[in-house]
């Protein structure tokens, strides 16, 4: 692969243009109103016209930066209050405010103190939860599972709400395939995250928004929606974007092509909404991930280098495209029943080069002999479907909210990888890398590396009596994973319970469990002597108690809570060089977070909190490991927003992001600890009569460099430069 294939700019812009002008003259005509969730049509609203924020709105809290209902799994929307374990909704202004153009969302999800970004790279989306690794493959969309992966999230474009779950929750959202990255499916994620898709509201919009990030990244956005019919019951949103350029690491360019089409249905007894979309990424450089591999020099870290340097070669890339889709049906049965359907699906294909998935370096910042170069090309196929009733009825003095669903999840993954020889790459993280004379390595076309489905029942009851609310669901999950060597079968009993108690309308004590398994890690890489094995599935347990407090606009949730995952270790093997992988005890993670979100005087909004995390390893067995922390994470994590709004036109953004030191080399080797600050301003005003809203940010302000841990990896990650972006937004 060469530079040719790098973006043509003149040409890119051209093709923007014609999608904007095709955009518009599909919507020549059409009228305006509402989305398929009818409760949240006057959220919605507000969201289209910012001008019309009101303090105390129905469905968000003061700030408007998280709202005040949330997606409690088959069971439908409820009020933050009621749900028995963690939750955040984040608002499209959440996402407008901190979403990084050249970046993923992590910015954005930051906000929540139990989430910490585990890379910088735009060739990622990995984060963490609690401790444990996740990525774009833990996030729904519209309710639907397995869309996305470790390369892509969804474009926050899109974007209406992200409902975040943070806690006990396994048993009430349905079946979902099992891989999840480079973690293989070993990991059951400590939470998800669903997002919802921008619908047509009741004010027609045509809005336009243009970005600058970076050295030279240039983002065009067009926002379209309108309602139309005899009563208003259809509703067309369109939502196209492209961005392209040099992000704020040199050399370093993204380019992001996406269209998507949301239409919507509404009537006295039905809600249906489909939404489809295309998508076509490429990332070139920009690989930021490194191992340390020293048998001299045990627990010797390496200085932070600065954080502009690249360690690429000319020719790394990876790019993806792809198509997607989503239906959501709800029927009215009748006054007090519902059935409903949600379905979709998710096609991709894509390639990669690069220097391995991290750079192997020593102690003092030299790159090792044994790294290779390694070509990747694979394509997945993704299908969902779930169908079932709820409903709401009182026997005696207890009301009841019941649901049940039955769900089917299929995942096809085809995959090549091949490495070039070793002794290519020397150099340091100072001086620079230094690549030999090299030829790039071919994979070839993907075959197939496995096959996995997973159909699920699910039966949930929250039954309500006075001031107590009660969580009782269960979810069974019969899995089928079929590699080219190996097949599994798997029987899954998740249960969930929740216990909520209101003294009063504004405070709410709670508590929650959930339990279920993991499928057993799939060992892919060639280093291991078991490569194509299948592990033994590990039981995951979740406990969470806590408080919540809602005061003058003011949410504060404080938790206690406890969960595990599996520890796997690598283990000598009978061949030289070669390791067997094994799941030896569990990683066990005990904390304490508090969450605050809402406004604190009339001019101020506040969103953040910390967290406490206490990380072990235990019953690791021969490996002796016991008491030992887990790799990548945190003592101690928090973050703080604060917004200040002189006027109705001005809003002033500070925020600042603090990760504890944390072990990445089995109790050795320490990542130093780090803070960083971000700011931004924004100002609504006019151009003749077109409302604008101008946004200006820079994530990093301090341009601190610093290493990144990864949740359970022994690989972290190099932060990026200071990063400034612009954007100007009109509505047409």
């Amino acid at each position: 692969m060469s530079n040719k294939n790098r973006v043509n700019k003149k040409a890119l812009k051209r093709r923007m243009t014609l999608l904007a002008a095709g955009a518009a003259m599909l919507f020549m005509g059409a009228g305006a109103d509402n989305a398929v969730y009818a409760e949240e049509a006057a959220e919605k609203t507000v969201y289209q016209l910012e001008e019309v924020l009101v303090e105390g709105e129905a469905f968000v809290y003061p700030g408007s930066y998280v709202n005040k209902k949330a997606r409690y799994g088959i069971l439908g929307y409820k009020d933050i209050l009621d749900i028995p374990y963690t939750e955040i909704s984040l608002t499209a202004k959440s996402i407008e405010t901190f979403g990084t153009p050249g970046l993923t969302l992590n910015e954005v999800l930051t906000n929540i103190p139990s989430i910490r970004s585990s890379t910088s790279s735009p060739m990622y989306t990995d984060f963490s939860m609690r401790g444990i690794n996740m990525n774009g493959n833990n996030m729904y969309l519209n309710g639907i599972p397995n869309l996305f992966y470790q390369f892509t999230t969804p474009p926050a474009h899109i974007i209406e709400r992200m409902d975040v779950t943070v806690g006990p929750n396994a048993g009430i959202n349905g079946a979902t395939t099992s891989s999840n990255g480079t973690n293989s499916g070993k990991s059951a994620p400590p939470g998800m995250i669903n997002v919802i898709s921008k619908r047509a509201g009741d004010e027609p919009v045509t809005r336009y928004t243009q970005t600058f990030s970076g050295r030279g990244s240039w983002g065009e956005y067009i926002d379209i929606g309108r309602r139309f019919g005899e009563n208003q019951e259809w509703g067309l949103r369109v939502n196209a974007g492209h961005l392209d350029g040099d992000l704020s690491l040199a050399g370093t360019e993204k380019e992001e092509k996406t269209f998507f089409i949301n239409l919507d249905h509404r009537d006295d007894r039905s809600t249906t909404n489909l939404l489809a979309g295309y998508f076509d990424l490429r990332v070139n450089e920009g690989q930021r991930w490194f191992i340390l591999s020293d048998s001299v020099n045990k627990g010797l870290m390496p200085k932070v280098p600065d954080a502009k340097n690249s360690y690429d070669f000319p020719e790394t890339t990876k790019y993806v495209h792809g198509y997607l889709s989503t239906l959501n049906h709800e029927q009215k049965i009748n006054d007090t029943w519902r059935w409903y359907v949600n379905t979709g699906m998710a096609s991709r294909s894509g390639t990669k080069y690069n220097a391995g998935s991290a750079l192997y370096i020593d102690g003092y910042g030299n790159f090792l002999s044994s790294n290779k170069l390694n070509h990747q090309n694979e394509a997945s196929k993704n299908v969902y479907v779930q169908t079932g009733v709820n409903g709401d009825f009182t026997a005696g003095e207890v009301k009841h909210s019941l649901a049940f669903s039955v769900d089917r999840a299929w995942t096809k993954y085809w995959n090549t990888s091949v490495n070039s020889v070793a002794g290519l790459i020397s150099g340091n993280l100072y001086d620079g890398i230094v690549y030999g004379d090299y030829t790039l390595p071919e994979a070839g076309h993907a075959s197939l590396s496995y096959e996995e489905t997973v159909v699920g029942v699910t039966l949930a009851d929250t039954m309500e009596y006075k001031k107590l609310q009660v969580l009782v669901a269960g979810s069974r999950r019969d899995g089928k994973f079929e590699s080219s060597s190996e097949k599994v079968n798997n029987l899954d009993l998740a249960p969930s319970v929740g216990i909520t108690y209101k003294p009063v309308k504004n405070v709410s004590f709670y508590t929650g469990y959930s339990s279920s398994y993991s499928r057993g890690a799939f060992v892919s890489d060639a280093k291991y002597e078991n490569k194509g094995r299948i592990l033994s599935p590990v039981k995951n347990k979740q406990a969470e108690v806590g408080v919540k407090y809602e005061n003058n606009g003011l949410l504060t949730t404080l938790s206690y809570f406890d969960l595990n995952q599996g520890n796997y270790v690598d283990l000598p093997g009978s061949t030289s060089g070669k390791y067997i992988l094994t799941q030896e005890g569990e990683n066990r993670y005990k904390g304490v977070e508090l969450t605050v979100n809402g406004k604190i005087s009339p001019k101020w909004n506040i969103t953040g909190g910390f967290m406490h995390l206490d990380h072990k390893r235990e019953k690791t067995g021969t490996a002796m490991k016991d008491g030992w922390y887990v790799n990548g994470v945190s003592d101690w994590s928090s973050v703080i927003a604060l917004e200040y709004n002189p006027d109705d036109r001005t809003a002033v953004i500070g925020r600042a992001n603090y990760n504890s030191s944390a072990y990445i080399d089995d109790n050795k080797a320490k990542i130093p600890s780090y803070v960083t600050f971000d700011l931004g301003v924004s100002y609504k005003t006019k151009i003749s009569a077109t409302p604008v809203k101008l946004s200006a940010m820079c994530y990093n302000v301090a341009d601190k460099d610093y290493w990144m841990g990864r949740g359970g990896s022994t690989t972290f990650g190099l932060s990026m430069p200071r990063t400034f972006t612009l954007t100007a937004q009109f509505d047409l």
